[in-house]
C-alpha cells in the first residue's frame, strides 16, 4: 500500500528505512575490554519520535532509537553488501524459497528473560494485527506490509485470525516461516530493526512497554520516556549476546526540527546532529566531509551518503499523454538532475541515473539511457510527435501533481522550467495528501512527484512493488505493465542463487528503464555533522546512527 511518505518525502528546508545459509559467528568480548569510552555519554539530537515501541516505529527518529534497542535475525552491512546473521545463528531456505527456518542464538532480554522463537511471532504478530494491544498505544503499524508476503498475513490483518499462521515455533531455538509466493530476498527484510524479537511483557503492559521498551540490542534504557520528554537515556547492556558497545552511555536530545538540532550542535551542547540543506556547504568544509563511505573519523565529521530512497516523477502511462514512451523519455532528457541535486540541495542528494541507488547491491550505473540531461534529444524525439507551431510551442501539456505541505516547490518549479525550454507546457498542481491519493488512484494525472524508500536493501525492493503489473492498484504508480519484466521479476524471487538472482533483476532493471515509466530525480541522502569527541561513527546509508560500534577520542 502507498502511504503518506511515498509523496511527501524528505522536504528541501528545515523541515523534515535446500540451500543452507549460515551466518558467522559474533565474537563476544568482555566488556571492560580496552576501548570502553569516559562516563560521559555521547549525546545525539533527534525530532521527537512516533514511538520507540518497534511496533510504531515508523519515522526516522524513532528507527534510531529502536536500532539500538532491538536486535533483528539478520544484518546487513553496506560497506561489504553482505547479509549476515544477527539474533539468529544460521537459517535454511527451502529449494522453492517459500520456507526459512531460523536457528536462534542463545540471548537474554534487557529484563534477563530469555530470547525465544515465540518472542519474533509475538513481535510479527503485534504489527500486523490491529487488535493487538499495542495498536492502542501506537496505531495499526504501517510496517506490516513487510511480512504481506506470510502465510496467514491477509487473515490476521482483517481480523478473521488470532495468529500468523505462517510463523511456527517448533521449539526455543527454532523459527520457521512459510511464505504464500516465493521470495528468496525474503531474510534481507527481516534485518529491519522493528522485526526484533519482544517480550511477553510487550502484551501484558503495553503501556509500560512503550515507554521503556525491552530489546536484545547491544543498549538498554535507563528510565522512561514518553512524548513530550525531552531526553532518552541508554546504558551498555553487558549481557548483550553479541559484541558489546564501546560506549558505557548514550543520549539521544529530543528538539522540534533540524534547525534547533544544529544550532546545540554549533555551540556544543551536543554530539551528533543532522544537517539543514543550506547549511551543508559550511559545514562540509569545515568539518571535513567523508567521500567514500558513511563512517565519521577523527579527521572528517560531515557524513551524508546515499540513501535508499529515489525521488522521481511517476508517468500515467495508461493515459493518453504520457502513454507514448517516446514522450516520457522526451521529458526525462529535459530535466537537469544536476541542478536539483547540487543547487537546489547543496550536494545533499545525488543525481539520479536510474531508480536503484547505488547503496544497494546490484545497482548499475547509468543503465537508464534517458535518465540524463540532453536537451537536443529530447527535442528530437518531440520533433517526431509534436512540432514546434508558429507560437514556438508544441501544443503538449502535462499535469504535475504533487503534495503541497511536502516541501518540494522549488524542484517543481526547477522541472516546470527545465520543460518549457523543450516546448512543453508543465502546469503544476499543490494538493493536499488526501486528494492526490485520490487522484492517483482515479489516475487522473499525467505526473505525480513521488518518493520510493525500500525497507529491506535489495533490488527487489524498489522493481518489484513500482513494477510488476499485479501491484498496479497499489504500488505500481505508473501503471506499467511489460510480460518480460514481470517473467523477470517473479523468476528472480524463486531464485536461490544471489549472483543469478541479481543478473534477472538488472535485466529487467534495463527494460524498464528503456520504457520510462517512472523519471528518476535524485537519490536522497541525509547530511549528519560529529564533534571532535567522535573518533568512529558508523552511519549507514538508510539512517542508522551505529552507536554500539561508535569510538570516542580519549
Amino acid at each position: 500500500m502507498l502511504d503518506r511518505r511515498t509523496f511527501i518525502g524528505g522536504a528541501l528546508g528545515a523541515a523534515a528505512l535446500g540451500a543452507l545459509s549460515a551466518c558467522g559467528s559474533i565474537a563476544v568480548e568482555d566488556s571492560g575490554s580496552a576501548g570502553v569510552a569516559a562516563a560521559q555519554p555521547l549525546s545525539v539530537c533527534i525530532a521527537p519520535p512516533r514511538s520507540i515501541d518497534p511496533c510504531g516505529a515508523t519515522d526516522a527518529s524513532s528507527l534510531t532509537v529502536v536500532w539500538q534497542l532491538f536486535d533483528s535475525l539478520t544484518s546487513y552491512d553496506f560497506a561489504t553488501g553482505e547479509l549476515s546473521c544477527l539474533a539468529a545463528e544460521r537459517y535454511e531456505v527451502s529449494d522453492d524459497a517459500r520456507t526459512f527456518t531460523f536457528h536462534l542464538r542463545q540471548a537474554t532480554f534487557h529484563n534477563g528473560d530469555a530470547v525465544t522463537s515465540a518472542d519474533f511471532k509475538r513481535a510479527w504478530e503485534r504489527i500486523v494485527d490491529p487488535a493487538r494491544a499495542a495498536s492502542e498505544e501506537t496505531g495499526s503499524s504501517s510496517l506490516a506490509s513487510m511480512l504481506s508476503v506470510i502465510e496467514g498475513y491477509a487473515e490476521l490483518r482483517a481480523g478473521t485470525a488470532y495468529e500468523l499462521a505462517g510463523v511456527s515455533c517448533p521449539d526455543d531455538a527454532t523459527l520457521s516461516i512459510a511464505l504464500r509466493t516465493p521470495y528468496a530476498d525474503f531474510p534481507y527484510v527481516l534485518a529491519h530493526p522493528a522485526l526484533g524479537p519482544v517480550p511477553a511483557l510487550a502484551e501484558e503492559d503495553p503501556e509500560a512497554f512503550a515507554a521503556k521498551p525491552v530489546g536484545n540490542g547491544p543498549f538498554q534504557m535507563t528510565g522512561t520516556w514518553e512524548p513530550g520528554t525531552m531526553q532518552i537515556e541508554l546504558a551498555r547492556f553487558d549481557a548483550y549476546a553479541g559484541e558489546p558497545a564501546t560506549l558505557a552511555s548514550a543520549r539521544f536530545e529530543i528538539v522540534e526540527d533540524i534547525e534547533q538540532a544544529f544550532q546545540r550542535f554549533q555551540t556544543d551542547d551536543v554530539d551528533v546532529s543532522r544537517c539543514p540543506v543550506r547549511d551543508a556547504h559550511g559545514a562540509a568544509s569545515s568539518l571535513g566531509r567523508v567521500e567514500d563511505g558513511s563512517v565519521m573519523t577523527d579527521d572528517d565529521h560531515f557524513v551524508c551518503c546515499t540513501g535508499l530512497a529515489t525521488s522521481m516523477l511517476a508517468c500515467n502511462v495508461q493515459g493518453q499523454v504520457l502513454g507514448n514512451a517516446d514522450v516520457r523519455r522526451a521529458l526525462s532528457l529535459a530535466i537537469d538532475r544536476d541542478y536539483l541535486a547540487d543547487t537546489l540541495y547543496r550536494e545533499t542528494r545525488f543525481a539520479a541515473d536510474g531508480v536503484v541507488s547505488p547503496a544497494i547491491t546490484g545497482y548499475q550505473e547509468a543503465v537508464w539511457p534517458y535518465a540524463t540531461y540532453d536537451t537536443a534529444h529530447a527535442e528530437e524525439l518531440l520533433d517526431a510527435l509534436y512540432p514546434v507551431l508558429e507560437d514556438d510551442a508544441r501544443g503538449l501539456t502535462v499535469r504535475l501533481l504533487y503534495n503541497a505541505d511536502g516541501g518540494h516547490r522549488e524542484v517543481i518549479e526547477a522541472v516546470v522550467e527545465n520543460l518549457a525550454k523543450v516546448g512543453v507546457i508543465c502546469e503544476p498542481e499543490d494538493v493536499d495528501i488526501e486528494t492526490l491519493r485520490e487522484r492517483v488512484a482515479a489516475r487522473d494525472f499525467d505526473l505525480v512527484r513521488m518518493d520510493w524508500a525500500t525497507d529491506a536493501p535489495v533490488m527487489d525492493g524498489v522493481l518489484f512493488p513500482l513494477f510488476f503489473s499485479g501491484n498496479v492498484s497499489s504500488t505500481n504508480v505508473s501503471g506499467y505493465h511489460d510480460e518480460r519484466v514481470d517473467e523477470l521479476l517473479a523468476e528472480a524471487r524463486a531464485e536461490l542463487d544471489g549472483t543469478r538472482r541479481i543478473a534477472l533483476l538488472q535485466e529487467a532493471d534495463a527494460a524498464i528503464g528503456r520504457d520510462c515509466p517512472v523519471i528518476p530525480l535524485m537519490f536522497q541522502g541525509t547530511p549528519y555533522v560529529g564533534s571532535e569527541r567522535i573518533e568512529e561513527l558508523p552511519i549507514a546509508p538508510q539512517g542508522r546512527i551505529d552507536l554500539a560500534r561508535a569510538q570516542l577520542a580519549e
